[in-house]
């Protein structure tokens, strides 16, 4: 009797077996440099290269017996399906993020400009994608002594009377702002903060000019419109021993934006402080204790946190804006509106419960006779363009006179 013969199964072996420890072991050592994209291991060193036609990033690494073995994707196996050896994604991220740290750090300390700086936080943009790591997050950490990476590199930035070329486009800040987009709340802060270190009153109000500082509401959108330009502020402060500064503003599309949202916030450097000039509408269930009427309108002025105390003398002055060079002596200009905002006590940023300080000077428009005129409709007050131009003059100290800047 003939009996067939049953064909013997396919070869269960694969067709790609794992490589031996040998040929890992001795692979890695001759592999001493790693890009950026490919993550090290946590005992990896960083270095940064930059020369003038771009940068050069590495950091090296040495294998050891405990090296895990990257997962086999290729190869078609006979029998079973190809297996699945480990998964290090947690790890790689955590290496990608340690490296890029170190990085960024090394762009802070070094005052890296552009094209280097922008060439590294490219590559390390690059790597973190590759490995599910969020590169803006990274940046607002307060990874460098208690602060953002931004934070130091406004500190450490030139003034822009000090540049070369008096443009800032190119710096450091810029590279890194625009890899950190959209901005936390808390790094916002830490950006005012070093702005305020620095008495930067230009920088700061190109920054309160991207979305991300924006303080206005969502109706102020709509009523001043993205092609229209931001409220204008300008500094200036006076050779004197006493604070004295004043502050040029022009409001766009006052009385609407009084009347709709109800409050108005300018902000400002001057005098190594922060300082907020606020208009606003007194609230129907506001503190009966302020003696204000629901429904007037009033002028604040006020510090920002991390301003030092001080005693502060000011007026607020609006000048016929119909008399050119606002010429307030003319026979055929009105009297220009002065309100004064002097502080009792030394004006301090809150939160503050003491009772030798105030944190804020307010002014009601009704103790004015022509100011409570800027609440009507065609004031003579208001430019034709719906601006409000006005000017705050201060100084920082206990005055008696009515003489603010002589």
């Amino acid at each position: 009797m003939i009996i067939d013969k049953t064909p013997l199964p396919d070869d269960p072996t694969p067709s790609e077996a794992p490589p031996s420890y040998d040929t890992v072991t001795s692979g890695a050592r001759a592999n001493a440099h790693v890009d950026l994209k490919s993550p090290a291991s946590s005992s990896s060193s960083t270095s940064v290269i930059a020369s003038g036609s771009g940068p050069s990033t590495s950091f090296s690494s040495t294998a050891s017996p405990t090296t895990p073995i990257t997962p086999l994707s290729g190869g078609s196996g006979k029998g079973k399906a190809r297996a699945q050896w480990f998964n290090f994604g947690s790890k790689m991220s955590k290496d990608v993020k340690s490296t890029t740290l170190g990085l960024v750090r090394d762009l802070v300390r070094e005052e890296f400009q552009t094209p280097a700086a922008t060439g590294i936080l490219q590559s390390c943009a690059e790597a973190c994608s590759s490995n599910d790591v969020d590169f803006s997050s990274i940046l607002q950490e307060k990874s460098i002594e208690g602060h953002t990476p931004l934070y130091w590199a406004i500190v450490k930035r030139k003034p822009d009377e000090s540049q070369d070329d008096g443009s800032q486009v190119n710096d450091l800040l810029t590279a890194l702002l625009s890899y950190s987009a959209p901005l936390s709340p808390a790094t916002v802060a830490d950006i005012r903060h070093a702005c305020l270190i620095t008495s930067d009153q230009p920088l700061f109000q190109r920054l309160r000019q991207s979305p991300d500082f924006a303080s206005g509401s969502a109706v102020d959108e709509l009523l001043i419109g993205a092609t229209l330009p931001p409220d204008d502020v300008e500094v200036v402060n006076f050779p004197d021993d006493e604070g004295s500064f004043a502050v040029n503003i022009g409001i766009v599309k006052f009385q609407k934006r009084m009347m709709i949202t109800k409050t108005i916030t300018i902000e400002f450097i001057a005098r190594s402080r922060m300082w907020r000039l606020a208009f606003f509408v007194v609230p129907e269930n506001c503190d009966p204790k302020s003696r204000r009427r629901p429904g007037s309108w009033c002028a604040s002025l006020s510090l920002v946190e991390h301003s030092p105390p001080t005693w502060v003398d000011s007026r607020l002055l609006i000048a016929d804006p119909n008399v050119p060079g606002g010429d307030s002596g003319s026979s055929k200009s009105k009297p220009t509106i002065s309100m004064r905002l002097k502080s009792s006590q030394p004006l301090t940023p809150p939160p503050y419960r003491g009772r030798d300080g105030v944190t804020e000077v307010v002014v009601t428009f009704e103790d004015n006779l022509m100011a409570t005129s800027l609440q009507y409709s065609q004031s003579s007050y208001i430019a034709p363009d719906e601006k409000l131009r006005a000017r705050l003059e201060a100084r920082l100290s206990k005055q008696d006179s009515e003489c603010i800047i002589c």
